[in-house]
């Protein structure tokens, strides 16, 4: 049982060190400046297209000298899904419409007792005065801002836009938003409402919010300011798919990846101007199931189904208001690898009318480290459906990583992809991964066969008479 178990592990051993550069159908040319232990590079579109495997299994990064090195992937860190909220005091500003608020005179003032006033001075009689914006004081915020969250009152529904300034002595005002989009509308039981003014890491001791568009009965509840995390959000790749309607399914569209991007973000692009609707985002799924009835050589028979799941689910508008287009927020979904995705929507209302049906999926791509033992040129390989997942966990590649730090090493140029030339042009020869696999295999039953043999033989002379 030791020799058949010492015979098991070194042909296993021997096939995983059989990998070359040429057993994969891409291979792209790493170039690192300098002689350093590591390098890094960020996989690149091509390769989430010419893997085999959703989990990068297929994945390699080979020396000149066409062996395998270590690499690892970077663990992505994203930012917390709940951000941090912080409330403002909220002061409004009234006087006169046409002199606006650069004609009204303003002083906060800060009470021993933890209150806050404001003076406004006005030249302008009480009758005269309507409501022109509000004062926000979020008292001493280090931390910069997000995003500036509303809350508003208003009986009848509208489309407007706000504009945000900051300013640290209530004289000199300088622009964060100029005209951002707000939106709240009710049709047919449905609610579509837009409260959230993108900031983009600005500071200010204090802010000033005014609207245009809005009702005569339009009033601001609260307004909230979410905080920039320590660590922003991660640059996202994007790709546009155009839809393929389902026969005979009204109002479904299936997208093809046309490989394995770890998608996390949707955004859809409706095709008709003042569309609203209720829709669903599936993706397929590949599971194995195991046959009861079917078996081979005392094994049951595996085979592989695939089945749709609900990744999704969100009210997709395009609606134009005042001469400005407003779109629903991009849609985050869970990362998943999926290749095949497809858009349900509600045929009440007349669904998404004619045109075409395009979603833009966006991915934060893998960062790769790898030791560069050996000489150079350096190779990233994918593409072999037969690989086992060859990555190793980041500590075992740079032993000094330590979680939440960055990574400081230089960064590898990678080449365009191209298939790698086989070394025989035989279509089943013994240097293609698949071929190989079987002549190894091939191999170690004929020395299982063979050691069960010389047992037999053994015990035979043992148990004969002398």
């Amino acid at each position: 049982m030791r020799i058949l178990l010492a015979v098991l592990a070194a042909w296993a051993g021997l096939a995983c060190a059989q990998e070359r550069p040429e057993q994969f159908a891409h291979a792209a040319r790493l170039a690192g400046v300098g002689d350093d232990s590591h390098y890094r590079f960020t996989l690149p579109a091509d390769a989430y297209r010419g893997v085999t495997r959703a989990d990068l299994g297929d994945l390699r990064v080979f020396n000149g000298a066409g062996e395998p090195v270590p690499y690892a992937f970077v663990p992505l860190r994203l930012a917390k899904k709940d951000p941090a909220m912080h409330g403002t005091k909220l002061f409004p500003l009234r006087g006169e419409e046409a002199k606006g608020l650069d004609g009204l005179n303003v002083r906060i003032r800060h009470h021993p007792s933890g209150g806050t006033s404001v003076d406004v001075s006005s030249s302008s009689t009480a009758k005269e005065r309507k409501l022109l914006g509000y004062i926000l004081d979020p008292g001493e915020l280090k931390t910069p801002f997000e995003a500036l969250v509303l809350d508003w009152q208003s009986r009848a529904g509208f489309t407007g836009t706000a504009r945000v300034e900051g300013s640290e002595d209530l004289k000199s005002w300088r622009t964060l938003a100029g005209a951002a989009t707000i939106l709240y509308l009710e049709h047919g039981g449905q609610r579509l409402e837009r409260k959230r003014v993108e900031l983009y890491g600005a500071r200010a001791r204090y802010l000033r919010l005014s609207f245009t568009g809005t009702p005569a009965d339009f009033a601001l509840k609260q307004a909230r300011l979410e905080l920039r995390p320590d660590k922003a959000e991660p640059a996202r790749e994007w790709l546009a798919l155009v839809g393929r309607p389902v026969e005979d399914r009204p109002g479904e569209f299936e997208f093809d990846t046309g490989g394995h991007f770890p998608v996390d973000r949707l955004r859809f692009v409706l095709p008709q101007v003042n569309t609203v609707a209720q829709a669903q985002v599936l993706l397929r799924s590949t599971v194995e199931v195991r046959s009861r009835t079917h078996r081979i050589r005392g094994e049951r028979r595996t085979r592989t189904e695939e089945d749709w799941r609900p990744a999704a689910a969100a009210t997709l508008y395009r609606l134009r208001r005042n001469g400005t287009e407003v779109t629903n927020a991009d849609l985050a979904v869970a990362p998943s690898a999926s290749r095949h995705w497809r858009l349900k929507v509600d045929q009440r209302g007349g669904g998404l009318g004619s045109g075409e049906v395009r979603l833009e999926i966006g991915w934060v791509p893998h960062q790769v480290v790898y030791a560069a033992r050996g000489a150079g040129p350096f190779t990233l390989a994918y593409g072999m459906k037969i690989a086992k997942p060859g990555a190793l966990p980041i500590t075992a590649v740079l032993p000094d990583y330590k979680e939440g730090e960055a990574i400081a090493l230089k960064t590898a140029s990678l080449g365009v992809a191209a298939s790698p030339e086989p070394k025989a042009t035989s279509s089943f020869s013994i240097d293609s991964g698949e071929a190989k696999t079987w002549a190894l295999w091939a191999s170690l039953v004929v020395g299982v066969l063979l050691l069960v043999w010389m047992a037999f033989a053994l015990l035979k002379q043992v148990g004969s008479p002398k």
